[in-house]
């Protein structure tokens, strides 16, 4: 097995910042489509809103990641996802990303996590690459 990290190692990112042409975007959207919705109907504008907001979350509000020598948590704006390293069963690696899965083959009921690297993508992802197992496929 590969030498594992002892010290947890903890970020918070926020894609928005990011790319802030991209928040910044996106925000427009969501208030823009928000208030046309609201001026026809009020209750229909405000579910909306919060519809929209929600399903962005991820992305316009921080998420808080922590890596230990059991697993690792995300704590995303409106949920928190943690999957200890024994669970991990394939990792997918991006520039700006990765993406852990439950399962060695793609399936549609499969399980995952995104862990954004935010600026530290070198340091995060071999942090992340010294805890997974010998069998993860990559």
């Amino acid at each position: 097995m590969r030498d594992k990290q002892k010290d947890e190692l903890t970020w918070k990112v926020c894609p928005a910042t990011l790319h802030p042409w991209k928040g910044v975007c996106a925000w427009v959207v969501i208030i823009g489509v928000g208030l046309v919705i609201v001026g026809t109907d009020l209750i229909l504008g405000l579910v909306a809103l919060v519809f929209m907001i929600a399903s962005l979350a991820t992305f316009i509000f921080p998420s808080t990641f922590t890596i230990d020598g059991e697993g690792l948590l995300a704590k995303y704006p409106i949920r928190k996802k943690y999957y200890t390293w024994k669970q991990v069963r394939r990792a997918k690696f991006f520039d700006d990303a990765c993406y852990l899965f439950t399962r060695k083959k793609s399936s549609f009921a499969e399980s995952r996590m995104a862990v954004i690297f935010g600026d530290q993508q070198k340091k995060i992802s071999m942090a992340i690459k010294s805890h997974l197992r010998e069998d993860v496929a990559t």
